[in-house]
């Protein structure tokens, strides 16, 4: 049994804290009715305040821009010259150092060869070339090349994705292609207005 002079301390000591404990009870009774009488009275952000207001794009995709004239030159020189072979020091010119069709340690010697990391097609077995833009942006265009086989010519139709980069900038800049690769699926017949490549 507990003596009388440690009931009085512990008596004591509720006797003190009791107020302090009661005024926290009070203090979050308090809040927790106002929350729930008023509810959050913070401003909630309005996303669509203006529905006239230009959507902005977080997606971090970049913004699309018209192909420049100067890389659908490129991507036609650099098929005439690299991939059928007929004018190989010119491909080099237009092939990006340590990319796909130029890797990093590949001499223009061994590029002189035509054994190079580019996809060949036979010149005299183009019938007609055309293309469709992938994707065009500041830095980076790909086009969707067809290059359409002559009839008998031994050789089927093929699509190639053809991507170049622009390397300097204002009046250096120039537009060199990065890679060369075959595309899925198989192109339309071309029709008579189907443009050529460069």
């Amino acid at each position: 049994m507990a003596s009388a002079a440690s009931r009085a301390t512990w008596q004591y000591k509720v006797t003190k804290w009791l107020p302090w404990i009661a005024g926290a009870v009070l203090i979050a009774g308090g809040i927790a009715f106002l929350i729930a009488f008023f509810g959050n009275t913070a401003e909630p952000r309005n996303i669509h305040a203006d529905p006239n207001a230009p959507v902005q794009d977080v997606s971090g995709v970049p913004k699309s821009v018209p192909v420049d004239p100067k890389a659908r030159v490129v991507a036609g020189k650099f098929i005439t010259a690299a991939v059928t072979r007929k004018d190989l020091p010119t491909g080099w010119k237009l092939a990006a150092p340590n990319s796909y069709v130029r890797p990093k340690g590949f001499t223009y010697k061994e590029w002189l060869t035509g054994n190079i990391p580019v996809q060949f097609f036979p010149p005299n077995a183009i019938d007609a070339a055309a293309f469709k833009v992938e994707t065009s942006f500041k830095n980076e265009l790909t086009l969707n090349v067809y290059i359409y086989a002559k009839p008998g010519a031994g050789v089927d139709s093929q699509t190639f994705f053809i991507v170049l980069r622009p390397q300097g900038d204002g009046k250096n800049k120039k537009w060199l292609v990065t890679n060369f690769i075959p595309s899925s699926g198989v192109p339309p017949v071309p029709v008579a207005d189907a443009g050529g490549v460069g």
